[in-house]
This record gives structure tokens, sequence and C-alpha cells, in this order.
């Protein structure tokens, strides 16, 4: 069994970033919460934030963007038709049905695509769109715990990541893949 994170592994940056961007241009007013956003988006690249000061930073803006709740799916299904050219081929052809995906990104942003994706196995972000709040973040060590509590510890062969923020998946799999811009590198 294999597992691949998402944002820029399958996808070709960070797709919950790139959906608040394409909300943002959707819904004007909200433009000035991008400066926050950005500082959340490069203190996580930088590997700088625990799970818990992650969540309570997105918390912060993620009741602002599900505001219009009944919105929210017709603006997935439309981000996705302008963004499912960002999916890497070659990476998509790795996934098997048995293999799984493992990403901080949230399930409802994944759905519209999860047939493209060649796996029914998802382990996601969990967000409560009627209260507006993240539930669950799956982050750092909390993937490797999610993934245990729900498959047991069965062994992931393989691991294929962009960032070190998956340092516990990584750890966790018998061969770890770091993924720069579409290239495959095997660093375990």
């Amino acid at each position: 069994m294999q597992a691949f994170d998402f944002d820029n592994t399958i996808y070709k940056g960070e797709s919950s970033f790139d959906f608040a961007l394409f909300v943002l241009k959707k819904r004007k007013k909200l433009l000035k919460y991008l400066p926050g956003i950005i500082k959340i988006l490069l203190d996580y690249k930088s590997c700088k934030l625990s799970p818990k000061e992650y969540l309570k930073r997105l918390n912060k803006f993620v009741p602002i963007f599900l505001e219009n709740k009944d919105d929210i799916e017709k603006l997935v299904v439309e981000f996705w038709q302008k963004n499912e050219h960002k999916l890497y081929p070659h990476i998509l052809e790795k996934i098997k049905a048995e293999d799984f995906i493992i990403t901080s990104s949230p399930y409802f942003l994944l759905e519209p695509i999860k047939e493209k994706l060649n796996t029914t196995h998802f382990i996601c972000s969990e967000i409560n769109i009627e209260e507006g709040k993240i539930t669950y973040l799956n982050f750092k060590e909390n993937k490797v715990k999610k993934f245990i509590s729900e498959i047991g510890k069965k062994k992931i062969t393989n691991f294929y990541t962009d960032s070190y923020n998956d340092k516990p998946m990584m750890d966790y799999a018998e061969h770890a893949y770091l993924i720069t811009k579409g290239k495959v590198e095997k660093i375990k």
C-alpha cells in the first residue's frame, strides 16, 4: 500500500490556499484577510507551526470563508473546473485503488475530483461547514495517528510528499519520496 500527500504532491500548489484565493476573487470584501492567509501559508511551508497553533490560526479565517454555506459546494465545483489541470498526471498514474491520500486539505475540497484520484481512500482534515470551523486538522503527527486509528498498523510501502511537515509519515513508511515541482526524489 502507498500513501500520498495531496498539495504540491498530486496537485501543483496548495489547494486550500488556491481555493481561498478563488473565493477572494468572488467575494472582494474578503481581500482584507489576504495578508493573514499569506502569513499562515509561509509559516506552514517553513515548518514553523505545531498542529495546535496551525489549527488555531486557520480557525480565525475558516468561518469567514464559509459564511455563505449554501454557496460552498458550487464554488468548489467551479474551482475544480478551473484548476483540475493542476493535477500531476505522472503522479496520478502511481495511485492504485488500495492506496491512500492523506492530506491536511479538507475532504469537501477533494470530493468533486475524487474519481480522478484513482482511489476511494482519503484521510483529510475535517471541517464542520455549518459551524464554520475545523474540527480535526490532519497535519504532522496527526496523519500517522489518524491512519493507525482508521486502518490499523498496516505498513505503508511508499509515501509521497512535498514537505518535511510530513516527517512522521516519512518515518512510518518503508520508503519516502519528496516531490519538488512534480519531480520525484527518493529520500528514504
